[in-house]
């Protein structure tokens, strides 16, 4: 599950049927004391771009909200909101994603980026800024992540996986019991929504 990479996908279905040229999207991810995070996306465009924008997603907010979800399979998404400036072309989309950190068994938490050797820079001692031109997107746009840990996350520090790709790993109290029963049936929901429904048996064995 690559975190980063998904928003990726997310941020290409905002701007998809579009051209565009040194465009920059800022996209914020607040993570909570249980792993979630609240994701906002925000760009700006000139009035050719938000035209052919408005005439592909930017206008039906429904679309783009089943869109999402298709492209984010691994997550369970809610309260989406889209915000638009029509007179400064931008917009602002605001979502939470549900279990974008991972937890293992030694209790250590991580944040993949999907990138090798991330362009990373440590802003606060809970606040980091990424920067990135993701060939997913042609290149030509350029994100700048700002992802902020909450007051609980202790000892962050960006370290290699498996794979030579940057990820964030910190220490952080793991949820409640009622915190991990939410989490776990809302990963459920996630694989039916998925169509994986082997998913769906699962959950019937569990009754």
């Amino acid at each position: 599950m690559k975190t980063i990479k998904k928003i990726y996908t997310l941020c290409f279905l905002l701007i998809i049927g579009n051209s565009f040229a040194q465009t920059q999207q800022k996209i914020e991810m607040k993570i909570d004391s249980i792993g979630n995070a609240k994701i906002t996306v925000s760009m700006t465009m000139n009035a050719q771009e938000w035209q052919n924008w408005n005439s592909s997603l930017g206008n039906n907010p429904a679309a783009l909200k089943r869109e999402i979800e298709r492209a984010m399979p691994a997550y369970f998404l809610d309260d989406f909101k889209l915000e638009k400036d029509d007179m400064n072309r931008s917009f602002s989309l605001s979502l939470n994603a549900y279990g974008v950190c991972k937890i293992d068994k030694r209790g250590k938490w991580s944040l993949e980026t999907d990138q090798k050797n991330a362009n990373v820079t440590e802003l606060t001692d809970h606040k980091y800024m990424l920067v990135s031109s993701p060939p997913e997107l042609g290149g030509t746009i350029q994100q700048t992540f700002l992802v902020e840990f909450p007051e609980a996350a202790k000892d962050i520090k960006v370290d290699k996986d498996a794979f030579s790709e940057s990820v964030f790993e910190f220490k952080m109290d793991g949820p409640s019991s009622s915190s991990g029963n939410y989490l776990r049936y809302a990963g459920i929901f996630l694989i039916v929504i998925g169509g994986a429904w082997g998913g769906v048996s699962l959950f019937q064995k569990n009754k």
